[in-house]
């Protein structure tokens, strides 16, 4: 999930577009298309970098939840079975953290050297987060080698299951602190009024936590040097103090609604792709389906539960992206220029299904009274832009969490008969078959949520690299990307992807073989 600090720590400049977009910059258009051209040419390799990271990073963040629940099984009941697939299932754990930890490195590379603009974030609104996640990190690392190699020590053990617990707080805590990141990218709070005056529309992000002044020096710092400016070593005292409180951003309501959306989305991944594995093996294995199910059932259920969980996170991610990022907003509900009625969305938020959504005329006639009127103007254009592809996008994520939440219920059926009997009586196939034949067709369903998700989180506030107070153009690097460059690195991406693929195969091919 560092992916989400890949744009984020883009923060940097962000503030300083604020109190001096007002100013007249002495950056010439013919510099700002070449940075943007500049900008351009990185975002492929950063979005696939950010993309293969946050794939094994799923897995190392939800995989521990269904390992975890087969262990505490296995121990309960004295039942080797489940220790057995519990250990067979730790080793892709393993393996997921491992890939992460190299492939965070890349997208970290790529901050620093493509994207240099985000060391001033780094160094102001995300050092706690950065700074606490590093001790996250070391947490894991430490508890990942004790988990993997003690499991022939006392077990079956408490002991044991306790140390795999403290691991999957570790990863969730890191998770949490480079979402935290992204979270403010996305709601830069603690920065009060500063983008209102941007874009008059925006409600105020919580109290006023940073140093408008030296955000303005930043900028001019910044104005005909660009990132290279950043090189100056007596750039704090020349600028000051940007951050006055250095954890304004943990009070930021979009980073509970993001963390909680994405946590559950790694669990239903996780879960569902290590419950296709044990369906393949069911139906390949005929004289060990007793045993196959019944490691199908946990697997199953634990992505279940998640699915009926994020229908709730998923509510309410959506009314923070209404009340933040109302452009968005109506990017993703397909509003008409001139807005409309949505009943659906109405009752949700409104309790009113006549409630009537102003559309980006509206807020164009807005723009008028930002400081900095063509910077409000090009926001709602690109949105407007954006909306072509980003409403079947968005709903491709919806219906397959609709899907994925349908699943759920119908799996409720193995515990409880009259729903085992609808399933029966709709399906025409018996709950058993029903959870291995759509174990093949759930993992599909969370990738296309979780990818859609995420492509329409980020893009959704483009032009701007924090929302409303910075471009990604302004913290890209100087120094030109050539396509020889681009393509290197997208097949070092492509390579990682594929050969953790085929070591994460490789252990579940042999998924029964610690069973006895």
């Amino acid at each position: 999930m560092k992916k989400f600090v890949a744009f984020a720590i883009i923060f940097s400049i962000i503030a300083i577009s604020s109190i001096a977009i007002a100013q007249t910059s002495s950056i010439s258009n013919n510099v700002i298309t070449q940075l943007e051209n500049n900008a351009n040419a990185a975002e492929p390799m950063t979005i696939l970098g950010i993309y293969v990271h946050g794939f094994f990073l799923l897995m190392a963040v939800g995989l521990p939840y269904v390992v975890l629940s087969y262990e505490a099984l296995g121990i309960k009941r004295k039942d080797k079975e489940y220790l057995g697939a519990a250990k067979k299932l730790s080793r892709v754990w393993g393996i997921s953290f491992a890939i992460g930890a190299a492939t965070g490195t890349l997208v970290e590379f790529g901050l620093v050297q493509l994207w240099s603009g985000t060391l001033v974030a780094i160094g102001s609104f995300f050092f706690s987060f950065m700074t606490i996640e590093l001790f996250a990190f070391m947490l894991e690392v430490i508890f990942i080698v004790l988990y993997l190699f003690t499991w022939n020590v006392n077990n079956p053990s408490w002991k044991h299951f306790f140390a795999g617990v403290i691991l999957l707080v570790g990863s969730n805590l890191s998770a949490y602190l480079i979402l935290g990141a992204n979270a403010f990218m996305n709601v830069p709070w603690g920065t009060g009024t500063l983008v209102s005056k941007i874009l008059p529309w925006e409600p105020a992000l919580g109290p006023n936590a940073v140093n408008q002044q030296a955000l303005a020096n930043l900028y001019i710092a910044i104005q005909n040097k660009g990132t290279l400016a950043l090189i100056n070593y007596t750039l704090a005292n020349n600028i000051g103090i940007i951050l006055n409180n250095q954890f304004i951003a943990f009070q930021n309501p979009d980073l509970t609604a993001t963390f909680l959306h994405t946590v559950l989305a790694t669990i239903i991944i996780a879960s569902f792709e290590a419950s296709a594995f044990i369906a393949w093996d069911w139906i390949k294995k005929k004289n060990e389906r007793a045993y196959r199910f019944k490691l199908l059932k946990v697997s199953y259920g634990v992505g279940a539960i998640a699915s009926i969980l994020m229908a709730f996170s998923g509510d309410y991610m959506g009314r923070v992206v209404y009340e933040y990022n109302r452009l968005k907003f109506l990017a993703f509900e397909n509003f008409s220029p001139n807005g409309g009625t949505d009943p659906i969305m109405g009752l949700l938020l409104y309790l009113n299904p006549n409630h009537f959504f102003h559309g980006f005329n509206y807020y164009l006639g807005l723009a008028g009274q930002s400081i900095d009127p063509n910077a409000a103007i090009s926001s709602i254009t690109y949105a407007e832009s954006f909306q072509a592809w980003a409403y079947p996008v968005y709903w491709s994520m919806v219906i397959s969490g609709i899907l994925l939440f349908i699943f759920a219920i119908a799996y409720i059926g193995v515990y409880f008969k009259p729903i085992e009997k609808l399933v029966n009586k709709v399906l025409r196939i018996s709950e058993e078959k029903f959870l291995v034949y759509t174990s093949f067709i759930a993992p599909f369903l969370g990738l296309i949520a979780a990818s859609a998700g995420w492509a329409v989180r980020e893009a959704g506030r483009h032009p701007w690299a924090i929302y409303g107070l910075i471009q990604y153009w302004q913290v890209i690097t100087p120094n030109t990307i050539t396509p020889a460059f681009s393509a290197l690195i997208i097949l070092v991406e492509l390579l990682i992807f594929i050969f953790g693929i085929i070591a994460i195969i490789y252990v579940m091919r042999y998924y029964g073989r610690d069973k006895k």
